[in-house]
Protein backbone atom coordinates (compact mmCIF):
# COMPACT_ATOMS: atom_id res chain seq x y z
CA UNK A 1 0.00 0.00 0.00
CA UNK A 2 2.80 2.58 0.94
CA UNK A 3 4.24 1.74 -2.69
CA UNK A 4 1.22 2.69 -4.04
CA UNK A 5 1.02 5.64 -2.61
CA UNK A 6 4.82 6.44 -4.07
CA UNK A 7 4.19 5.48 -7.14
CA UNK A 8 0.49 7.87 -6.88
CA UNK A 9 2.48 10.84 -5.68
CA UNK A 10 5.25 11.11 -8.21
CA UNK A 11 3.46 11.84 -11.34
CA UNK A 12 2.56 15.21 -8.94
CA UNK A 13 6.23 15.66 -8.21
CA UNK A 14 6.76 15.35 -11.96
CA UNK A 15 4.16 18.09 -12.63
CA UNK A 16 5.42 20.38 -9.94
CA UNK A 17 8.94 20.31 -11.40
CA UNK A 18 7.47 21.21 -14.68
CA UNK A 19 5.87 24.03 -13.45
CA UNK A 20 8.75 25.25 -11.95
CA UNK A 21 10.89 24.55 -14.92
CA UNK A 22 8.40 26.27 -17.14
CA UNK A 23 8.55 29.28 -14.30
CA UNK A 24 12.17 30.07 -14.66
CA UNK A 25 12.62 30.70 -18.62
CA UNK A 26 12.92 33.91 -19.48
CA UNK A 27 9.93 35.86 -20.68
CA UNK A 28 10.89 39.20 -21.45
CA UNK A 29 14.08 40.33 -24.24
CA UNK A 30 16.13 42.00 -21.33
CA UNK A 31 15.96 38.40 -19.43
CA UNK A 32 16.69 36.70 -22.88
CA UNK A 33 19.76 38.59 -23.20
CA UNK A 34 21.03 37.75 -19.65
CA UNK A 35 19.87 33.92 -19.99
CA UNK A 36 22.01 34.20 -23.24
CA UNK A 37 25.08 35.87 -21.26
CA UNK A 38 25.21 33.51 -18.27
CA UNK A 39 24.69 30.41 -20.60
CA UNK A 40 27.95 31.65 -22.13
CA UNK A 41 29.66 32.35 -19.19
CA UNK A 42 28.93 28.77 -18.13
CA UNK A 43 29.88 27.07 -21.34
CA UNK A 44 26.24 25.54 -21.81
CA UNK A 45 26.35 25.19 -25.63
CA UNK A 46 22.62 23.56 -25.22
CA UNK A 47 21.51 26.52 -23.29
CA UNK A 48 22.78 29.20 -25.66
CA UNK A 49 21.01 27.39 -28.48
CA UNK A 50 17.71 27.02 -26.51
CA UNK A 51 17.37 30.61 -26.59
CA UNK A 52 17.66 30.92 -30.27
CA UNK A 53 14.64 30.88 -32.91
CA UNK A 54 15.20 27.78 -35.26
CA UNK A 55 16.08 30.35 -38.32
CA UNK A 56 18.48 33.23 -36.17
CA UNK A 57 20.78 35.12 -38.11
CA UNK A 58 23.73 36.65 -37.33
CA UNK A 59 25.32 39.82 -38.65
CA UNK A 60 28.44 41.90 -38.19
CA UNK A 61 27.52 45.61 -38.41
CA UNK A 62 26.65 46.67 -40.56
CA UNK A 63 25.25 43.43 -42.34
CA UNK A 64 27.78 41.03 -43.11
CA UNK A 65 26.09 37.80 -42.75
CA UNK A 66 27.33 35.61 -40.16
CA UNK A 67 25.75 32.18 -38.79
CA UNK A 68 22.29 31.26 -39.82
CA UNK A 69 19.94 28.91 -37.99
CA UNK A 70 20.20 27.48 -34.67
CA UNK A 71 22.13 24.17 -35.16
CA UNK A 72 24.84 25.91 -37.87
CA UNK A 73 26.01 27.83 -34.36
CA UNK A 74 26.49 24.36 -32.03
CA UNK A 75 30.29 23.00 -33.78
CA UNK A 76 31.25 27.13 -33.39
CA UNK A 77 30.29 27.12 -29.83
CA UNK A 78 31.82 23.94 -28.87
CA UNK A 79 35.35 25.09 -30.43
CA UNK A 80 34.95 28.25 -29.22
CA UNK A 81 34.49 27.17 -25.62
CA UNK A 82 37.31 24.62 -26.16
CA UNK A 83 39.86 27.03 -27.28
CA UNK A 84 38.74 29.54 -24.59
CA UNK A 85 38.04 27.70 -21.49
CA UNK A 86 38.01 31.09 -19.26
CA UNK A 87 35.93 33.22 -21.45
CA UNK A 88 33.27 35.37 -19.58
CA UNK A 89 30.98 38.09 -21.08
CA UNK A 90 30.10 40.94 -18.17
CA UNK A 91 26.92 43.06 -19.41
CA UNK A 92 28.63 46.77 -18.85
CA UNK A 93 24.73 48.26 -19.78
CA UNK A 94 21.49 46.75 -21.31
CA UNK A 95 18.66 48.69 -22.70
CA UNK A 96 15.74 47.64 -23.83
CA UNK A 97 13.03 48.82 -26.41
CA UNK A 98 10.10 46.96 -27.39
CA UNK A 99 11.84 43.79 -28.98
CA UNK A 100 14.97 44.82 -29.50
CA UNK A 101 17.72 44.73 -26.96
CA UNK A 102 21.18 46.65 -26.86
CA UNK A 103 23.90 44.96 -24.93
CA UNK A 104 27.44 46.65 -23.98
CA UNK A 105 29.98 43.54 -22.91
CA UNK A 106 33.26 43.23 -22.01
CA UNK A 107 34.32 39.50 -23.25
CA UNK A 108 37.35 38.37 -20.80
CA UNK A 109 38.78 34.99 -20.64
CA UNK A 110 40.52 34.84 -24.25
CA UNK A 111 43.07 32.60 -25.20
CA UNK A 112 45.08 35.18 -26.39
CA UNK A 113 45.17 36.89 -23.47
CA UNK A 114 43.45 39.95 -25.15
CA UNK A 115 39.71 41.13 -24.22
CA UNK A 116 37.05 42.15 -26.19
CA UNK A 117 34.37 44.90 -26.40
CA UNK A 118 31.15 44.47 -27.64
CA UNK A 119 27.92 46.56 -28.52
CA UNK A 120 25.07 43.48 -29.43
CA UNK A 121 21.50 44.13 -30.57
CA UNK A 122 19.01 41.40 -30.13
CA UNK A 123 16.06 40.93 -31.73
CA UNK A 124 13.46 38.66 -29.20
CA UNK A 125 10.14 37.23 -30.26
CA UNK A 126 8.19 34.96 -28.23
CA UNK A 127 11.18 34.34 -25.82
CA UNK A 128 13.66 33.68 -28.61
CA UNK A 129 16.22 35.57 -30.27
CA UNK A 130 15.41 36.02 -33.92
CA UNK A 131 18.49 38.55 -35.22
CA UNK A 132 21.74 39.39 -33.51
CA UNK A 133 23.82 42.47 -35.26
CA UNK A 134 27.07 43.08 -33.20
CA UNK A 135 30.43 45.15 -33.63
CA UNK A 136 33.11 44.57 -31.49
CA UNK A 137 36.97 45.45 -31.24
CA UNK A 138 39.88 43.75 -29.41
CA UNK A 139 41.61 45.65 -26.40
CA UNK A 140 45.05 44.99 -25.07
Amino acid sequence: MIAARRLLAMPLVVVALASTTAQAAPSSPEEVVRAYAEAANRHDVDALLALYAPGVRKYGFPATPGAEGRESNRAKYVRNFAENPDLNVKILELTAVADKVVSHDLVTGLASGKMSEEITVYQVDDGQITNIVYVERQLR
